[in-house]
């Protein structure tokens, strides 16, 4: 079999089986990720092996290991199929352009404030355009960015995202207050330097959906003291669940304060710390429908 008619052979299918394979080292696990039965994969990995001309795995009756020439294929499948996903989403992308529609990413505290009357704004003026909300974390939202599955991110920041590619504009200013529990004295002044929080419990954002929280902490950091944060939550309605019980304090925006949370006060800081809501796309070129969309929620920036 010649190399030319061998490559032919060679299916994004049995490639995907092999990929799934080199990551689990382990037929069963790999079958059951990918919804089969193990015959079928050892098919395709052996008519896969034989069409390279190699082994790709190493097998013992105690353990199954990528081979020298698996791990080479290992790091260009996952290239190539990444790639391909890519170029698919793109495509998809165009279709929903066509049809016009626009895929939205969004953190939940950002629907609190200015951006849910901007967003109707938008439809009535453009009827005929679809928007979708798809509630996600800031990291999933660059990564659903990257990948084209989403047209814009909506996210909060101190500083708007600096990466390759990704270009940011600010839809809404806003600032950081402190959210407090009503029984603690901190509650009953006006306003609350950053530093007067310095002994008290932290409840912040989980760092692990956000460099927003750790924006926070940074900020503190230059203030003079570490937070002692004690819980990490993900959604702002759960740390003024905490915040009501007594558990600590914790810096939230300002529009947090709508959710009107029983035995929570919020105070202003003396500092204007920004809690700022930026849209954000993927690439140099917007089709004109997403940049009047752009423009309608920021249109008081």
């Amino acid at each position: 079999m010649t190399e030319l008619n061998a490559n032919s052979r060679i299916s994004l299918r049995m490639l995907r089986y092999f990929q799934v394979l080199a990551e689990e080292l382990h037929f069963g696990r790999a079958a059951q990720r990918l919804n089969i039965s193990q015959p079928p994969l050892s098919v395709q990995i052996k008519e896969l092996e034989e069409c390279i001309g190699t082994a790709l795995f190493e097998r013992t009756s105690r353990k199954v290991v990528l081979s020298s020439a698996g791990s080479a294929l290992k790091a260009e499948v996952d290239r190539l199929l990444s790639a391909t996903e890519q170029s698919l989403n793109y495509v998809r992308q165009i279709g929903r352009h066509a049809h016009q529609q626009i895929q939205i990413g969004i953190i939940g505290s950002a629907l609190w404030g200015a951006l849910l009357p901007r967003l109707s704004a938008f439809k009535a003026h453009y009827p005929q355009v679809i928007w979708q909300l798809r509630e996600l974390s800031q990291f999933t939202q660059i990564e659903a960015l990257k990948a084209r599955t989403i047209d814009i991110a909506i996210q909060r920041s101190l500083s708007p995202h600096v990466e390759r590619d990704i270009h940011a504009r600010r839809i809404t200013r806003e600032t950081l207050q402190v959210a407090v529990p009503q029984q603690d004295a901190l509650s009953q002044r006006p306003r609350l330097a950053l530093t007067a929080l310095a002994r008290h419990p932290f409840i912040s954002l989980s760092f692990d959906h956000s460099d927003f929280p750790a924006q926070i902490y940074a900020r503190c950091v230059s203030a003079g003291f570490y937070p002692h944060i004690t819980h990490q939550v993900q959604e702002p309605q759960t740390a003024l669940a905490l915040v009501s019980a007594g558990v600590g304090v914790s810096l939230l925006p300002a529009s947090c304060g709508l959710i009107h949370w029983p035995g929570v006060t919020f105070v202003p800081l003396q500092e204007a710390i920004p809690a700022d809501l930026y849209a954000l796309w993927y690439g140099d070129e917007q089709p004109p429908m997403v940049q009047q969309f752009i423009s309608t929620l920021a249109a008081s920036e």
